[in-house]
């Protein structure tokens, strides 16, 4: 089920329209004390869509560091609180047609920022504090079973937001791709888009695991 709102519908008319897809960061703010995530432009300061609950990340841009990247950021206007980014213990790998999600030993994402860090497999989070001007940008790391490589293809990670005193963000996921073509990409973000964001409370219900097919061993 796919969850509109006037917002969410207008930004993807407007993507539509143009062959050139805006990069949104994280934007982190809070409605009737629930933290909630949109997509944000750091360039502009602009919130381009207030409930936007699928990202878009590249690794391996940079050739100094093959596996990894920086991006999406992470805005927030909660200037004042420590706000927790925790991360799904699971690791989706897209098929083409959906996700599996691939056993720890078949990779892993780690997600590091101020010396802290959280792993596929184990899960875990990382905190900060919010700043004015807020623009942060954590480490984005995939890496293979022992000391293997990745496998090139595109990934899905799931993470919510938490704070204290405010009530913890719905899950919000993150579309990374490792050497696959932009098609692909945005053919793996459109459905997490379509089939990963229910209606409210509906992933409570469901979880992670319950939307994708599990790998066999």
């Amino acid at each position: 089920m796919r969850y509109f709102t006037i917002a969410s519908a207008a930004l993807a008319l407007a993507s539509a329209a143009t062959a050139e897809v805006v990069h949104s960061d994280i934007w982190a703010y809070q409605v009737d004390g629930t933290l909630v995530t949109g997509g944000w432009d750091h360039e502009t300061g602009n919130v381009v869509n207030p409930s936007q609950r699928v990202f878009e990340g590249e690794l391996g841009e940079d050739p100094s560091f093959p596996f990894s990247g920086d991006e999406p950021g992470i805005g927030s206007n909660l200037v004042g609180l420590t706000l927790t980014m925790n991360l799904s213990p699971d690791l989706g790998i897209w098929n083409g047609a959906g996700y599996d999600l691939p056993f720890s030993s078949m990779g892993m994402l780690t997600v590091s920022y101020g010396g802290q860090s959280a792993s596929t497999g184990s899960g875990g989070s990382f905190s900060f504090l919010v700043t004015s001007g807020l623009d942060l940008h954590p480490d984005f790391t995939l890496s293979g079973p022992g000391s293997a490589d990745p496998v090139n293809g595109i990934y899905l990670a799931m993470f919510t937001l938490s704070s204290a005193g405010l009530n913890t963000s719905d899950a919000f996921w993150v579309v990374f791709n490792l050497g696959s073509s932009e098609e692909e990409h945005e053919a793996a973000v459109e459905w997490a888009e379509t089939y990963l964001v229910p209606a409210p409370g509906a992933i409570a219900l469901l979880g992670m695991a319950g939307l994708m097919r599990r790998r066999r061993a």
